[in-house]
């Protein structure tokens, strides 16, 4: 199993934890940015990073994304499901352009569409918050250079993994919106929401990487997810209206309690442990449902990441891709 700097864990927490505090005593949860652990976890915590990028790629894809998310609620306001889908592309051609590979920029966009944010906070957040990570990468001296690449979007704008360039990159990205837009249509016709949670889709598109060794392990993706988000409820429910303490505790303990787990099963996920958070943004009748919602979802981008990218022949790009996955995420 990879290596996992325990210090830098704790500098998550302590992350994760001031947002939740500063949210709590402003009243403003369009602070909250659920991703934000997930972005901590890959940039500070993991020896390689599971997104190849530059620092200041690590601030400026999920502050864009953020922007952009928060413009499309406030003068798109259409269906869900289309909004969901232009948040989608619009951050793949960002990331295109600014030859970026953080994959949590599209959590940050879709976000504001599932919880209907429309308030400068959340951009504003995004944006601090990122740029501690990105901060912290310096001091850490963790910097992946972006010209390394990164399996589905390789920064010199060839498509890496699939050797027919272009075309097979503009396939594989139109199957991914594909498979978004059919769970986005269930989970609005029959009022499931979180089955789009953004961190699921951020999953969805790690998984669909071409000969992506996750999708080996998509049983204890599953379990991990609904873990993440059952834990996450439940600390929630406890810390909050039993006990009635503030919510940057049940968002440690959450958290830690991913942190735990995904030890435990040699499974370090980041959108996991944004699963866990998520919950502290949702409306409270909702709350009980919301593990549910993700069982569904996962399962839905599971099944769907299987049978439409589980076959695909192993170039030799395909190789250093599986390569890196390997090392990134070793059984």
């Amino acid at each position: 199993m990879q290596n996992m700097n325990k210090k830098n864990e704790l500098l998550s927490i302590a992350l994760i934890a001031t947002m939740f505090a500063l949210a709590g005593f402003s009243g403003q949860k369009e602070i909250i940015f659920p991703e934000i652990a997930a972005l901590a976890l890959g940039a500070w915590v993991l020896d390689k990073p599971p997104w190849r990028g530059t620092n200041l790629n690590f601030w400026l894809s999920p502050s864009i994304a953020a922007l952009t998310g928060m413009a499309i609620v406030r003068y798109f306001p259409y269906s869900p499901v289309f909004m969901t889908a232009a948040a989608f592309i619009a951050v793949i051609l960002q990331l295109k352009l600014l030859r970026s590979a953080i994959l949590p920029s599209i959590s940050a966009a879709i976000l504001p569409v599932i919880t209907r944010a429309d308030s400068w906070y959340y951009p504003l957040s995004v944006c601090i918050l990122a740029g501690i990570i990105a901060s912290g990468r310096i001091l850490m001296n963790r910097s992946v250079p972006a010209e390394n690449g990164d399996g589905l979007l390789n920064p010199s704008g060839s498509f890496k993994p699939g050797g027919n360039g272009n075309l097979s990159e503009l396939k594989h990205w139109g199957k991914l919106l594909a498979g978004i837009l059919a769970v986005s249509v269930v989970a609005v016709g029959f009022h499931l929401f979180y089955m789009i949670a953004p961190p699921l889709i951020v999953a969805f598109v790690e998984l669909s990487k071409p000969d992506s060794v996750l999708r080996q392990k998509s049983a204890k993706i599953l379990i991990l997810l609904v873990f993440a988000a059952f834990s996450g409820v439940c600390w929630l429910y406890l810390v909050e209206n039993i006990l009635h303490r503030p919510i940057w505790i049940s968002a440690c303990i959450s958290t830690i309690s991913v942190f735990i787990v995904y030890r435990a099963m040699r499974l370090p996920f980041p959108p996991a442990v944004a699963i866990a958070l998520l919950p502290t943004i949702i409306p409270a009748e909702k709350l009980w449902l919301y593990p549910l919602h993700v069982l569904l979802g996962s399962a839905a981008f599971l099944l769907i990441s299987t049978l439409c990218f589980g076959k695909s022949h192993l170039a030799e790009g395909n190789r250093e891709e599986t390569a890196v996955t390997e090392a990134t995420f070793p059984g």
